[in-house]
């Protein structure tokens, strides 16, 4: 019998995980008590919440499965100098986000954004759509998200510029590759900039001021990451406010009174880097690793937890 043990409730799912294999005792807690309580004999833990208390109290665990893409809220150091290992969600966002992205571009250029905030003055302004034909999408962060994405753009006539932390081969949708050193220079020649990192130390705050001004003044920039932190929110909002860029789209809830409800060229958008379809997606990807665990196969979407990804 493997014990597994997660440290949420799914809205739904939790039968299908149940039923995936036989030999499981699969238990969803709802409160702090019950994980410190049911995860001392655990193999297996799939985390919402995670942390030092909850790793000390486990004495007996295998494998930890984050219900997310982004891990960096689990990596305390006790648990990355462990030999526990670590998979997440990665792979499970690519179309959601790929889908989002070319729909904030489609929203900026079509000027659907515009029509919609007219619509509750109840009238419209001449305002000239563009076309994203020709136009050129930078991609920071060329994992599997961002190969999903550069995809789609190509597929619209676009010319997809991409930058990743360690140089490759560009596959046949991408003209130009780049790497960290050359961020402004991709920065500097793209019409769509496309965030699809994951935060890391390296990675937060790399989107301030000195990279925000070299783009042109016609550019988009468009989150997918969904890490407030990559960003340095106030140069972002004094760009938006002075214009010096066209717009942008952040996966963000700002606070009531934040001077980024005010910004007409800024899209606020509530985590959209999901779908109905990413969830049950996301539930079949533990499972599918479930039946790798217990065959002794090799984990999909395995984390290096020292690199943070």
């Amino acid at each position: 019998m493997t014990k597994v043990l997660l440290t949420w409730k799914p809205p739904r799912g939790l039968e299908r995980i149940r039923t995936c294999l036989d030999g499981l005792d699969v238990q969803a807690t709802h409160t702090r008590a019950e994980i410190l309580h049911s995860i001392g004999d655990a193999d297996v833990a799939c985390v919402g919440h995670w942390d030092a208390e909850i790793f000390r109290a486990a004495h007996q665990l295998r494998w930890v499965h984050a219900f997310s893409a982004g891990v960096n809220h689990l990596l305390f150091p006790e648990f990355v100098a462990s030999p526990i290992p670590l998979t997440s969600l990665k792979g499970t966002f690519d179309i959601p986000a790929a889908e989002y992205a070319l729909g904030v571009m489609l929203a900026f250029t079509r000027r659907i954004e515009y029509d919609v905030r007219r619509r509750a003055c109840r009238t419209f302004e001449e305002s000239e759509p563009t076309e994203l034909w020709a136009r050129t999408a930078g991609i920071v962060g060329f994992g599997s998200m961002g190969a999903e994405i550069a995809k789609r753009c190509r597929a619209f006539g676009m010319k997809v510029l991409a930058l990743a932390r360690r140089p490759r081969e560009a596959p046949a949708t991408v003209e130009e590759w780049f790497t960290a050193e050359r961020l402004r220079d991709l920065l500097a020649r793209s019409d769509f900039v496309v965030v699809a990192v994951p935060l890391t130390e390296q990675t937060r705050g790399m989107i301030g001021e000195a990279e925000l001004s070299v783009m042109r003044p016609t550019a988009y920039l468009i989150d997918v990451s969904g890490r407030p932190a990559i960003y340095d929110i106030g140069a972002l909002t004094r760009a938006l406010q002075a214009r010096r860029i066209a717009g942008a789209s952040l996966q963000i809830v700002p606070e009531p009174d934040s001077p980024l409800w005010a910004l007409e060229n800024l899209l606020i958008s509530f985590h959209r880097i999901v779908s109905r379809e990413h969830f049950d997606r996301a539930i079949e990807t533990f499972c599918e690793n479930l039946r790798r665990y217990r065959a002794g196969c090799p984990l999909v979407g395995l984390v290096d937890k020292k690199a943070g990804y």
